[in-house]
């Protein structure tokens, strides 16, 4: 369940981004430029390679599946900032697909919960401060009333929702763990 939403997420804020940047650009600096999409495509990728490797636990399977998925949505992410943006949004998301894989497959099944949830908040912080970031240097006053009162509430919901269910699944596995009977039976004679 925790990776089904923490897909969603990814895509659904990779469209809001592409959506957002595509309707309010403006000619932007080159600097920000590459360092928008970079950041952005590699958080993302990240995110994407460690859920594909949850998914499938072959190295190659998941890196290819990781790396496909990243680039398409590097080209959402980078497309709003030209061809810069696009090339910045490959490469860097290129390289977090086959990260996250890696981290994905050698992840031990105790920390897979966490790491996920850590995964999930870092793409979601990286999305709203470069989206502040955007709005900052689109001359925006108040960059914190750049975004609407739902923006922030959706955010903050699925940050909540993200950790409920991952705490929920956690807490799950180990109460199947203590209820499975121990292999160690001890024999009295």
């Amino acid at each position: 369940m925790l990776l089904i939403i923490s897909l969603l997420m990814v895509l659904a804020y990779s469209v809001y981004f592409f959506i957002s940047s595509k309707k309010n650009h403006v000619d932007v600096k080159k600097s920000f430029s590459k360092c928008i999409p970079m950041v952005v495509g590699m958080t993302s990728s990240l995110t994407i390679g460690l859920l594909m490797a949850l998914w499938i636990p072959q190295m190659a399977l998941s890196t290819i599946f990781a790396v496909v998925i990243s680039a398409a949505i590097a080209v959402l992410i980078g497309l709003p900032f030209g061809t810069n943006g696009v090339v910045e949004a490959q490469a860097s998301s290129l390289m977090g697909a086959m990260m996250g894989a890696m981290l994905g497959i050698m992840l031990a099944p105790a920390e897979i919960t966490l790491m996920v949830i850590a995964m999930d908040i870092i793409y979601l912080l990286s999305i709203l401060s470069m989206m502040l970031l955007l709005s900052k240097e689109l001359k925006v006053k108040n960059v914190l009333k750049s975004r609407s009162l739902p923006f922030y509430l959706s955010f903050l919901l699925s940050i909540f929702i993200i950790c409920t269910i991952g705490i929920s699944q956690t807490a799950s596995i180990t109460d199947q763990k203590e209820a499975e009977p121990t292999s160690h039976s001890e024999h009295h004679h």
